[in-house]
C-alpha cells in the first residue's frame, strides 16, 4: 500500500483514479480536505474573510491519497473534529488574552488542517491491520500568537488519542502511523518534544529509516535544510526487516527523487510477529 501527501483533490477522484490506474493498485480510497471549503470568516488574522480551513492556494490542493493492493475499509475520520473541542490543546490568543484571530472564528476552527483517518487494511479480520493516515499542519509562517505551531502541536496530540480509543475503537496490535508530521523531533521550528513525545510511546516502535545522502532525513529545504518530516510507526508487535528513505546518491533515482520533490518516499516492509 502507499499512501501520497499533497496530492490534488477533485469531487469526482479523477486525480485518485488516474494514479490509482497508472501504479496498478487495485483500491484507492481519498477524503475532501478542509481545504476544499471556503468560511466567511478572516481564519488567520489578515483581516481579510473567505478563508479556507488550511492556508492552500486553490480548493483541494494539499490532500491525502491512500493507495492499496487489498481492500480498505474507512474506520473514522477526524477531518470534522473542531479544535475548540479537543482537552488541552491550546488555541492562540493576542498579547490582551483575546481569542486569535477572533471569538467567532475559534468556534469554527477544526484542528485538522488536510486529514487524519483511520482505516482497515483487507476484509478478513485475522489478515488484516489497522493504519492511521495524516497530514499535519506546518508549524511555521505564522505571527506571535503562533497558531500555525499550535494547531501543529495539537494535531499531533491527537495521535495519541486515536491510540487511546478516545474517538473510536482502536486496537492494540497490527496496527501502523502513516503521514507527513511537518515536525522534526530535533531541527526546525515547531514542538519538537510533541513529536519526540509520539517516537517514545510504548506502543510504538520507530525503525528510523534512511538514506545514503540524507541519513534519516526525509525533505529538504533550502533555507532550513534537512528534515525528518514523513514517519512509518509501526506497533510494538511487527517485525520490521527492511525500511529506508528513498534518496540515492547517484544514478538515475537519484535524479528522479531530486525532481520529484523537496519530499522523499519512505518505505517499510511489515511482517506480523509470530503467533
Amino acid at each position: 500500500m502507499l499512501v501520497l501527501t499533497k496530492v490534488d483533490f477533485d469531487a469526482e477522484l479523477q486525480t485518485a483514479k488516474a494514479l490509482q490506474s497508472f501504479l496498478n493498485f487495485e483500491y484507492s480510497f481519498a477524503l475532501p480536505p478542509n481545504s476544499m471549503t471556503p468560511s466567511a470568516l478572516d481564519l488567520d488574522g489578515d483581516g481579510k474573510s473567505g478563508d479556507r480551513f488550511t492556508w492552500v492556494r486553490y480548493a483541494g490542493e494539499g490532500a491525502m491519497l491512500l493507495l492499496s493492493q487489498h481492500p480498505i475499509l474507512p474506520h473514522f475520520h477526524l477531518n470534522d473534529l473542531l479544535w475548540k473541542d479537543v482537552p488541552e490543546a491550546l488555541m492562540p490568543i493576542r498579547a490582551d488574552a483575546t481569542p486569535f484571530p477572533s471569538p467567532a472564528a475559534q468556534e469554527v476552527m477544526p484542528i485538522v488542517g488536510q486529514g487524519l483517518w483511520v482505516v482497515q487494511i483487507g476484509e478478513r479480520t485475522e489478515d488484516s491491520f489497522t493504519l492511521v493516515a495524516f497530514q499535519n499542519q506546518t508549524p511555521v509562517f505564522d505571527g506571535p500568537e503562533d497558531m500555525n505551531g499550535l494547531r501543529s502541536s495539537a494535531q499531533l496530540g491527537l495521535l495519541s488519542k486515536v491510540m487511546d480509543g478516545t474517538y473510536g475503537a482502536f486496537p492494540d496490535q497490527r496496527f501502523a502511523l502513516i503521514g507527513n508530521s511537518n515536525l522534526d523531533p530535533n531541527r526546525g521550528q515547531g514542538d519538537r518534544e510533541a513529536m519526540r513525545a509520539l517516537l517514545r510511546d510504548p506502543r510504538l516502535q520507530d525503525p528510523m529509516p534512511s538514506s545514503p545522502l540524507g541519513d534519516d532525513a526525509t525533505a529538504i529545504w533550502d533555507k532550513a535544510g534537512n528534515m525528518r518530516v514523513s514517519y512509518i510507526l509501526p506497533s510494538k508487535d511487527w517485525i520490521v526487516p527492511r525500511a529506508a528513505v528513498v534518496w540515492p546518491s547517484e544514478g538515475p533515482l537519484h535524479i528522479a527523487a531530486e525532481q520529484a520533490s523537496r519530499h522523499r518516499l519512505i518505505w517499510m516492509d511489515l511482517t506480523p510477529s509470530p503467533p
